[in-house]
């Protein structure tokens, strides 16, 4: 193969996460900071409640951009030891992502590549169109999974260990270059502002 054959690195950063749960990825406070600096973040974080009553946990997907939440895991009563995941609360989940890689973002954020994305399911379709598209993409992978991720990504994606530091050192690396998407949106929205004549407001007039 020519050197100009070959293909540019994927804009893909994964999270490796060891077994251990309680360890925080920081996908969702880092997504923060970039939407305090003007970015467009979309996506999906994950939140895992503390057991209660018959659910060892309860799994939740969050939109990054509107607090739209998505529960995903089912409650299967008393002796289970986890919560199976609700495939059709997933698909819902997952049009977010969808409409994302249609509309554009700076920033596209999938909670993980879990098990159900390392048989071909879950969001794989939405990864796919993301990557295909160029669009920066930051994911999660536990241990156990991370050869199956691999094989997903050819070895192309970088592997990043949790903490917003390490997060904006990639960051830096794939962002689109310029004014942020959201700094953009809201310049053009000023500046259209800035095209209407100014319209006095005359005082509403008392009432007896």
């Amino acid at each position: 193969m020519a050197e100009d054959d070959t293909a540019p690195p994927l804009k893909i950063g994964v999270i490796v996460r060891p077994p251990d749960a309680s360890v925080p990825d920081s996908m969702e406070g880092f997504a923060r900071i970039l939407q305090g600096q003007g970015y467009l973040v979309r996506g999906l974080v994950q939140r895992n409640s503390a057991p209660s009553g018959d659910c060892a946990c309860t799994m939740t997907l969050v939109d990054i951009e509107n607090g739209q939440q998505f529960r995903i895991s089912q409650d299967l009563g008393s002796g289970s030891t986890c919560c199976r995941v609700d495939t059709q609360a997933v698909a819902e989940a997952s049009s977010v992502l969808r409409r994302a890689v249609e509309d554009g973002t700076d920033l596209l954020v999938v909670n993980k590549f879990g098990k159900l994305e390392s048989q071909g399911r879950g969001m794989v379709d939405e990864i796919l169109a993301a990557v295909s598209l160029g669009i920066p993409l930051l994911t999660s992978v536990e241990a156990p999974l991370l050869e199956r991720w691999r094989e997903f990504t050819g070895g192309l994606a970088e592997e990043l260990t949790p903490g917003c530091g390490v997060l904006m050192r990639w960051w830096e690396n794939v962002r689109p270059r310029g004014v942020p998407r959201s700094s953009r949106l809201l310049r053009g929205l000023q500046e259209s502002a800035g095209d209407q004549p100014f319209q006095r407001m005359e005082p509403v007039p008392e009432t007896s």
